[in-house]
């Protein structure tokens, strides 16, 4: 299969390669694990999943995000690699997976943790890909050198043993404590009795959790949709999840209100090329719920959910009159960039 733009470059080097005249198929295959496993491991925080040392990719991560390696180069010790789905296609996710490994990789081969907390903000998750890229490592004093860059041409944007002393910082047994982690799953069940709801997040267990009564309602609108929550978990003997301690938000991953196709302005119908969807963010100790686009400049938080559409429909007669409608040289950047998105995703109907 020919090389294609998007496809990174995993490249073997030094005296051992020059005098086996090719890789060590051990250092081939580790290094080809470890990139496969960070990629695992990026797809289940982008699905929402929960990381433990148990790491068992769901069907979903196995199926769209995959590590597919090219025909060697011919003459060279270099294995092209691309980050796609098991099709072998590029899908949005995998591009953005791809994405997510460069910037990781540059933090390592930078040997800079606060670079790296920039692009993975939460500890858990670094320790997990730290562990993961360990594997790109080969033996100290090996004098075999271990690269990855993106393209056939170009600076490296991990070199091993620029990463070794960063990637050794996180040589530790255990992972850390979970201060915050986030969970998608299907609303199974709602126990209104006991006010215990369970979500099913894929393969992994279910979780049983409390929820508190004014959110009953909106709880019944979800059953069988997929949920993602964001809180303190509580950690079994076996390093999963099994509930949370305390909850910070839920949201949406399947909107159950209708999507606005149309709004009006100043007595004019305005509809979209693009229904705008309502995913709904619940602030849990708060009993609020809300809905965010920052594109389009819309941020409504209400106390009743059903109230809710009816305050986007506001929302967006304030910013078209605002934003769609103003001079240009009346707004700052950030305003041209929401009059911008408003004008490429509505226009008049009559």
């Amino acid at each position: 299969m020919a090389e294609k733009d998007t496809d990174l470059e995993l490249k073997f080097d030094g005296p051992p390669v020059q005098r086996l005249r090719g890789a060590p198929a051990e250092a081939v295959i580790s290094s080809l694990n470890a990139l496969q496993r960070m990629i695992y491991i990026i797809g289940m925080r982008a699905e929402g999943r929960a990381l433990s040392e148990r790491l068992k990719p769901t069907i979903k991560v196995k199926r769209e995000y995959a590590v597919v390696c090219r025909a060697p180069r011919k003459g060279s010790h270099i294995q092209p690699f691309a980050v796609a789905s098991q099709t072998g296609e590029m899908s949005g996710s995998s591009f953005a997976a791809r994405e997510k490994l460069l910037a990781t990789l540059r933090a390592f081969d930078s040997g800079e943790e606060a670079r790296l907390e920039v692009v993975i903000p939460n500890a858990r998750e670094r320790w997990f890909l730290a562990k993961a890229a360990t594997g790109l490592l080969p033996p100290e004093g090996s004098g075999l050198e271990v690269m990855i860059r993106a393209g056939s041409r170009g600076p490296f944007a991990f070199k091993a043993d620029r990463a070794r002393n960063l990637l050794g910082a996180y040589d530790t047994p255990r992972p850390p404590a979970i201060d915050e982690e986030t969970v998608a799953g299907k609303l199974r069940a709602i126990d209104y009795q006991q006010t215990i709801m369970t979500i099913k997040p894929g393969s992994d267990p279910a979780l049983r959790m409390d929820y508190p009564l004014p959110l009953e309602s909106w709880l019944q609108a979800n059953v069988r949709k997929r949920l993602k929550i964001s809180g303190r978990p509580k950690i079994n003997a076996r390093g999963d999840i099994s509930s949370f301690d305390e909850i910070y938000n839920v949201v949406e991953l399947e909107p159950h209100l209708q999507p606005i196709d149309r709004f009006t302005t100043g007595g004019k119908l305005f509809g979209t090329n693009r229904p705008l969807t309502l995913p709904v963010t619940v602030h849990w100790a708060d009993r609020l719920f809300a809905f965010v686009d920052n594109r389009l400049g819309i941020d409504v938080v209400v106390d009743d959910v059903s109230e809710l559409r009816d305050c986007v429909l506001s929302e967006l007669d304030l910013v078209w009159r605002q934003y769609a409608q103003a001079k240009d040289d009346e707004l700052d950047e950030e305003a041209l960039e929401v009059k911008r998105h408003l004008l490429s995703r509505f226009g008049p109907l009559d």
